[in-house]
């Protein structure tokens, strides 16, 4: 077999590929962690929240709780899509000649894989929104995983409560909100993904403008939004994909501002090994999987050749009290 088409370069090749920018993957879910199988189990924990006792060196250990922990199993998503290059589309490429249709046709392969990789790369990004809201969901609406988020954690402001309401308080809103999280899990740093009118109404906001003064004004004037309120580093986010019927959806609702704390072991995207025998590092070979594979291979009526690239991965919170989803305006 040629060496362009051969399993192990095309998967190293689509592995190194970054078509498309996951910021909600790269802020939040920046930990990989490789499974060995397609079911996923992992634990939801949460700490016992205690303060220990002082003890002599001659004294025995304290027994203490062990961190609550509930285990969520789920069956691995899979994300496969092939393309076929057709003998009819190579025949332009021979038009070039032998010597020149060896790099054409790695080109081609290239643009496949490119393309297919910005496909499971939007699908991973969507996802993670998604998890942020507390239901994980497939394009179709299936749920894959439902971490149950209470009410506190979806808090939808009303009345006067709404940021587009000049009685509102963003800022008060926000540590209230920082201080449920950071009672509950470890927390290093706070950041936010903030719809577009969640943060036109935070750039309307008279209440946090005014505590801010020259400090949101310098923002504003910069960059043309708020990047840091209340210590939470917000980042305001642009991104959609078209769903079945064509219709343009934002992968985050424009009225969301969604806080997260983060901190040592609260989130991460889980991947599995594909279940292909052309994968050397598939289901039940002990290697380390890589997040993509792809593979090629060759037929004979229509004559052509396929190219494949697929993906299962998950992102997964693991303390999932990290997350507050709130609506804090009208969609």
């Amino acid at each position: 077999m040629d060496p362009i088409f051969q399993s192990r370069a095309l998967t190293a090749a689509v592995n190194k590929m970054r078509p498309v920018k996951t910021r909600a993957l790269d802020l939040i879910f920046p930990r990989k962690k490789r499974q060995l199988s397609s079911l996923f189990a992992f634990d939801i924990k949460s700490s016992s929240e205690r303060i220990l006792k002082n003890i002599s060196v001659s004294d025995a250990a304290q027994v203490t709780e062990k961190t609550g922990r509930k285990t969520i199993t789920c069956q691995a998503p899979r994300f496969a899509e092939k393309r076929h290059i057709s003998a009819a589309d190579l025949e332009e490429m021979r038009k070039f000649g032998d010597a020149a249709a060896p790099e054409l046709m790695k080109e081609r392969i290239a643009d496949e894989q490119f393309d297919m990789r910005t496909d499971v790369d939007r699908t991973r990004e969507f996802m993670a929104i998604k998890t942020l809201s507390g239901t994980v969901v497939d394009e179709s609406g299936a749920v894959i995983v439902d971490y149950n988020f209470p009410a506190e954690q979806k808090p939808v402001l009303a009345g006067t409560a709404k940021w587009t309401d000049p009685a509102s308080d963003p800022i008060k809103n926000i540590r209230a909100w920082k201080k449920y999280i950071g009672d509950r899990v470890g927390v290093d740093k706070f950041v936010a993904i903030s719809g577009s009118k969640a943060m036109d109404a935070l750039l309307n906001n008279e209440a946090a403008l005014e505590k801010l003064k020259y400090s949101a004004g310098k923002q504003i004037a910069e960059e043309g939004r708020i990047a840091s309120l209340a210590g939470v580093a917000i980042d305001e986010y642009f991104g959609s994909y078209k769903d079945e019927n064509g219709a343009r959806q934002q992968l985050i609702p424009d009225n969301v501002f969604a806080l997260v704390g983060i901190g040592p072991d609260v989130a991460a995207e889980l991947y599995a090994p594909v279940v292909d025998l052309q994968a050397k590092t598939g289901v039940g070979k002990g290697k380390a999987a890589d997040l993509f594979f792809a593979k090629s291979w060759e037929v004979q009526d229509p004559s052509g050749r396929w190219i494949k690239v697929e993906a299962r991965p998950l992102p997964v919170l693991f303390q999932a009290e990290c997350v507050i989803w709130v609506e804090v305006c009208d969609a």
